[in-house]
């Protein structure tokens, strides 16, 4: 699917989701705005059609682009789906079963065929099984990541720790019927459930490519990997389209304040800052007696247990309206990350403002940076307290802050990715004769 052949670009397209896209309040939200974004850019939003399976009842905002809401699987059809779908033929994955139901690919096939796009995109595997069922067009599984190795990480760090994660099935466990989710939080119910999906996911996973004309993840060793499993050629790798900021000029006067960034819902965020606050203590003070750490994101205000040792260190700002007013004063981006999949969106949106990041390997997942980049990486208590450390002195600082703009511009900025989307979902090239589009 290329864009070089006039002939070839869609004129239309319609996204399938089922995770409601505005407004763009956490990662998967914003990844997926920046597609619709993109889409709407290229072909005029009157041609970009979203297919919401979600609650039919919540007050949403408006958009540019044609939304449409399918209503998700009721209780009793995901109980079917689990008892009829998981342990006999198709063997879906849970995260599949639980949202699947026929009434949807009913409703779902009559959208579509109404809708009549030409370009269709299912987002992540829990929407894109419903594409096997329906008539061929040209269609595109935005997969996101590959939800076994971010199970798999998940495993080995309760291995080796005996790790107490939170809700370790993150979104997926908000989906499930209310008495399986509360189960679900249990330690002794979701670590054999983890085990099981990490299976049953990274089946799913390797068969979905044949059913699509490009596999889409925004990690290129996850794209590896995955193209590997699948034996598939037409797996791909596309990273995440995010706004450029407002222009803003940093103020950092040398004090050690650094931001994390990230809701502690999902459970790496939470792991991660509780690992950083449960162990770093004593080598951070050490080395940076002023650190000051500002936890922003949904749920920051139920801090882990860990941070009261901290005092005022730490404190909470939970969600906030103005991003760039937290981050321009900053020192720098603590992402102390230690399991997930995919890549760090928060690294991107700190690159974007050149806001240095102070990093675990597992916090700047998927993005190959590292001094040059404004990005300082290492493991262990001693090492992050050496890099905060030198990150938050002034000149070193300034350098790196320039290190993050540069690599921004040079590899992650809207105009740089814009051009591998338009190659992959074969949409008109910015100078076509399309409404709506950009010249």
């Amino acid at each position: 699917m290329t864009s070089s052949s006039p002939a070839a670009a869609a004129r239309s397209a319609v996204v399938v989701t089922a995770s409601e896209p505005e407004p763009r309040s956490f990662g998967k939200q914003v990844v997926l705005g920046g597609l619709l974004d993109h889409l709407c850019a290229r072909l005029g939003p009157d041609r970009v059609h979203v297919l919401l399976v979600g609650r039919p009842d919540v007050p949403r905002p408006a958009t540019p682009y044609r939304l449409e809401v399918v209503p998700r699987p009721r209780a009793r059809e995901q109980l079917l789906a689990g008892a009829t779908r998981v342990v006999p033929p198709p063997h879906s994955s849970l995260q599949e079963a639980a949202l699947w139901s026929p009434r949807v690919l009913r409703q779902l096939r009559e959208a579509l065929a109404r809708v009549d796009a030409d370009l269709e995109v299912w987002d992540t595997m829990r929407t894109g099984q419903y594409a096997r069922r329906l008539p061929r067009r040209r269609r595109v599984l935005y997969a996101d990541d590959l939800f076994s190795e971010r199970y798999a990480t998940m495993l080995r760090r309760i291995r080796a720790d005996s790790s107490r994660l939170d809700n370790p099935l993150g979104e997926f466990a908000k989906v499930l019927p209310g008495v399986a989710g509360r189960l679900a939080a249990h330690q002794a119910v979701h670590v054999p459930l983890l085990r099981l999906e990490r299976r049953l996911t990274a089946r799913s996973e390797a068969a979905a490519p044949g059913h699509f004309d490009a596999t889409v993840l925004v990690n290129a060793a996850e794209a590896e990997e995955l193209t590997r499993r699948s034996g598939d050629p037409h797996v791909r790798t596309l990273l995440p389209l995010l706004r450029e900021p407002r222009a803003a000029e940093r103020h950092h006067d040398g004090t050690a304040t650094f931001v994390f960034l990230g809701g502690l819902d999902f459970p790496p965020n939470r792991d991660g800052l509780r690992w950083f606050l449960g162990t770093c203590r004593e080598s951070v003070l050490a080395q940076v007696p002023d650190f000051r750490l500002l936890v922003v994101g949904r749920g920051s205000e139920q801090l882990p247990e860990e941070a009261a040792a901290w005092g005022d260190r730490v404190q909470p700002l939970g969600w906030v309206d103005d991003l760039d007013a937290v981050l321009a004063g900053a020192a720098g981006l603590l992402s102390p990350l230690r399991i997930g999949s995919g890549i760090k969106i928060k690294v991107l949106e700190a690159l974007s403002r050149g806001l240095p990041v102070v990093a675990t390997p597992h916090g700047v997942l998927g993005l190959d940076v590292g001094p040059d980049d404004g990005c300082l990486v290492g493991d262990g208590p001693a090492a992050l307290a050496a890099l905060l450390a030198r990150a938050r002195t002034t000149g070193e600082n300034a350098r790196l802050s320039s290190a993050a703009r540069a690599a921004w511009r040079r590899r992650f900025a809207p105009d740089v990715a814009a051009r591998a989307y338009d190659e992959v979902l074969g949409l008109p090239s910015v100078d076509a004769d399309r409404p709506g589009t950009p010249r």
